[in-house]
């Protein structure tokens, strides 16, 4: 049983000889209907045709032939003549919504009911309950069916929620049919069984270039991720080529899905697409893709456990990087501005094709391992202790090769550091420690200009600023007004650090001033015996007042601050006031910060005279939104207006916290007595870097 159109197609393949194909064209042309038309029938007439034993072929860049002698187009031919019923009368329901379903999304515009009508053979009533039916599916996919008097039927939404429905349409009429074909959905005879509106040549590129992903990359797709990734591809291609482009999604940018292995997957992929298709490049669609990916099977759980890393927090990950670097080649990187943000970035799309297993072609890389032989083994000792913490797979020469540039750069950053800054070297004497201080100062800061050296006894500040002199570098502890900085003459670890601290401050103070008059120091002021005194006293008080719980089992961020509030309560309305500072800070902003997995509860309080910290512990951990909530931090300062001292100590927990993953892991691991004591040691060397750029 055939449909009026699909009857006619097979009248004009008859009224051509066995050996003689004709095109698609051609049939529109005596059809006087549009390819797309013609296209959309051959599914049901080449079915029709196989199921009564004649047989159709299709012959790519030549046409069609209906290939059978003429005593059996003969035999076709009186079939047709009795055939008269409509292959899709009213009981066959599934399959004429399939069809009507197929015929709205790939529409290019409205479509007038009489044709569905006439197509089918119903009634408008009948239509009417199809419709109601199908956009019920249509909603599931944020599409909106549209039927308007005057205008026609037709869907609206998003590029995205298209593509959607078109790939989980077809990939259902697939699997319908998968009895005619138990292999991979390559195969493009299952595609023309079923009506779709994809370029063969098309997707049989798309499937090549699937197959060579597949074996390249080491994926191990399943039967139904195979067919989604080829159903999705085919027509993503199609539809870019018709103009047609996913939006971006402010929330998902390169930035911050790069890191992803899917993303290393999908960039990879449209990479091949571009080259085959002649693609243009757009972001959104290789960040959509890569959700796509993340949404199918293209891993084996047996070989590959990607989805516990994916919380990797680069910045961390950078951090330890610079300190593993910084330790091998004993040069303190820490103090460089551009370095992390510079590495991090780098290393998140790296971290992507590492755990994807994409190799990438480094050019340079005989160069860099020759010009910076010493940087490149460090940086290859530091990415080996990476991949050993965090169970990634080594990092290939040419990946090390583009990380130690980074590392080159800001060496040559750090000896420019000193450049023009004018330093005066003291020692009891001015002999003696001072030949190996200038010597230490000379190899690691070689910009550094080195006035001479003189006797802590005979200092004169004025004379010294007269002099053009920024600092003095002594190798004892000194009683003068002129900025000074004690270091020990072999230039420890601690020394550098501060020093490139100082080194620092003097050149954005440079900066600032440009060429103003310098101003001689003035000695150390009441202010600042207030404020040394007071910074004291908030270290010693925090690390008195540190309260760590281990919650029983909660469910929610509600339970999560109602326990919080008793941290730091002795009675009923001291909980409640805690409850009440948190609930409304937690209502002004989400509180939950990525890179500790916690929620970050804090804000000023009036039943407190010290800064204080806390911090709750989940066990087991409370899922929300998709993220992973192990504990809550817990942070209060005095709500007066002389708190600035405590903001700063309770804010360089927070920093501590960031910058060593020790800390973190402490309290991860329940291990409060190495916590306490990591923080008191972060604690007293910010007191000590405040004491020295306040009295400096």
């Amino acid at each position: 049983m055939l449909t009026k159109r699909a009857e006619d197609i097979i009248r004009v393949l008859l009224r051509f000889p066995q050996d003689n194909p004709i095109t698609i064209s051609i049939i529109s042309d005596e059809l006087n209907i549009s390819t797309r038309s013609v296209q959309r029938e051959l599914p049901t007439v080449e079915s029709w045709l196989s199921s009564n034993g004649f047989r159709l072929v299709r012959k790519r860049s030549v046409g069609l032939l209906l290939d059978e002698p003429e005593e059996r187009r003969q035999e076709l031919l009186s079939l047709l003549n009795i055939s008269k019923t409509p292959v899709f009368a009213v009981e066959d329901k599934k399959k004429r919504q399939d069809m009507l379903c197929h015929d709205i999304l790939f529409a290019d515009g409205p479509i007038k009911s009489y044709y569905f009508q006439d197509t089918f053979g119903i009634s408008e009533g009948t239509l009417s309950s199809d419709l109601n039916r199908l956009e019920t599916w249509f909603q599931r996919y944020k599409l909106i069916l549209h039927r308007r008097q005057g205008l026609g039927i037709f869907i609206e939404g998003t590029e995205q929620a298209k593509r959607q429905a078109v790939t989980s349409f077809l990939c259902r009429q697939m699997n319908e049919i998968r009895d005619l074909d138990h292999g991979k959905a390559s195969d493009l005879s299952r595609l023309n069984k079923i009506q779709v509106d994809l370029n063969q040549k098309i997707t049989d590129g798309v499937s090549n270039i699937i197959d060579e992903c597949e074996e390249t990359l080491q994926l191990d797709l399943s039967d139904s991720a195979y067919q989604q990734l080829l159903v999705y591809l085919s027509y993503m291609v199609n539809r870019i080529l018709d103009g047609y482009y996913v939006e971006s999604d402010k929330s998902e940018t390169l930035i911050n899905i790069n890191g992803e292995p899917e993303f290393a997957i999908a960039e990879y992929f449209m990479r091949q697409l571009r080259q085959d298709f002649k693609l243009p490049i757009i972001d959104s669609e290789t960040v959509y893709l890569t959700k796509f990916l993340s949404g199918i099977h293209i891993w084996s759980s047996d070989t590959r456990d990607l989805t516990r890393k994916r919380d990797f927090d680069i910045h961390q990950m950078t951090l330890e990087l610079i300190r593993n670097v910084s330790d091998y080649l004993d040069m303190d990187f820490s103090m460089d501005e551009r370095l992390p943000s510079e590495l991090s970035a780098h290393l998140q799309p790296t971290l992507g094709r590492l755990r994807a297993g994409i190799p990438i072609e480094n050019p340079l890389l005989s160069d860099f391992q020759n010009s910076y032989s010493d940087i490149y083994e460090a940086c290859e000792a530091g990415t080996s202790a990476l991949s050993a913490v965090y169970e990634l797979p080594v990092f290939p020469a040419t990946e090390i090769g583009f990380i130690t540039i980074y590392f080159a750069m800001a060496m040559d950053r750090r000896r420019k550091l000193a450049k023009k800054i004018t330093v005066m070297i003291v020692c009891p004497t001015g002999i003696g420690s001072s030949r190996l201080l200038s010597s230490s100062l000379k190899q690691e800061y070689p910009d550094l200009d080195i006035r001479g050296t003189v006797s802590a006894f005979d200092i004169d500040p004025a004379q010294l600023e007269a002099s053009g002199i920024d600092l003095i570098i002594s190798t004892v502890k000194l009683d003068t007004t002129f900025r000074w900085i004690c270091v020990n003459p072999m230039l420890t670890k601690q020394d550098k650090m501060l020093l490139e601290s100082k080194l620092n401050a003097l050149t954005k103070s440079r900066k600032n001033l440009g060429k103003q008059v310098r101003v001689p120091s003035l000695p150390v002021t009441r202010d600042d015996i207030h404020y040394v005194t007071s910074l004291a006293n908030e270290v010693f008080a925090l690390l008195d007042n540190i309260r760590i719980g281990q919650a029983p089992v909660l469910q929610s961020r509600e339970e999560i601050i109602s326990y919080a509030s008793s941290l730091f309560a002795d009675t009923p309305e001291a909980e409640q006031h805690f409850y009440t500072i948190m609930k409304q800070r937690d209502q002004i902003a989400d509180t939950y910060i990525k890179p500790f997995h916690a929620l970050l509860l804090h804000g000023k309080s009036s039943l407190i005279e010290h800064p204080c910290f806390g911090y709750v512990r989940l066990e087991p951990p409370i899922y929300e939104n998709g993220r992973i909530i192990l504990g809550a931090i817990v942070s209060f300062i005095p709500d007066s207006s002389d708190n600035q001292i405590s903001a700063s100590v309770a804010s360089e927990i927070i920093g501590s916290l960031l910058e060593d993953p020790a800390l973190l892991k402490a309290l991860h691991n329940t291990d409060d007595e190495l916590f306490r004591r990591l923080l008191e040691v972060a604690l007293l060397r910010f007191y000590k870097t405040s004491v020295l750029e306040k009295l400096s």
